[in-house]
């Protein structure tokens, strides 16, 4: 039932892994409701915020070209070396996070949005600095 629910590209297993989950938590739901119709409804509102999530994930881990670059591989290289240097405060890659267990779609979106927003004031700072240190010594 959950592949059939969220379609999502057959990579990283996120469509498998999903729909044991579903699987679970609708057997959860079956056991605390009177009817079929109340535990289809609960599990709905449930999963339909977790499922969205999936899906934008899924599509955004197979875009073409430079977007695919942009929305892929570039943060997986910065979530690497931002890790690497700070893993208190930056969170391993997304497809690393994905594979935790008790991790949301939504935990792990809402995560890497917040390191992307570090990420870019970490950069933005960096390059502030070496433009104005080239300017300082006249290397413009």
């Amino acid at each position: 039932m959950g592949d059939c629910i969220h379609t999502v590209k057959p990579y990283f297993g996120l469509g498998a892994n999903s729909a044991l989950e579903d699987v679970s938590i609708f057997s959860d739901i079956l056991d605390s409701k009177s009817s079929i119709k109340d535990a289809v409804r609960e599990f709905s509102n449930n999963r339909a915020p977790e499922s969205e999530v999936l899906v934008k994930i899924s599509r955004e881990l197979d875009r073409p070209g430079l977007l695919g670059f942009c929305t892929f591989i570039l943060p997986i290289i910065l979530d690497s070396i931002f890790n690497k240097i700070s893993p208190k405060i930056f969170a391993p890659n997304m497809i690393s996070m994905l594979q935790r267990e008790g991790m949301t779609f939504r935990d792990v979106r809402r995560r890497k949005r917040m390191d992307r927003l570090l990420q870019i004031i970490c950069l933005g700072a960096l390059f502030t600095g070496v433009s104005s240190a080239g300017a300082t010594f006249g290397l413009r």
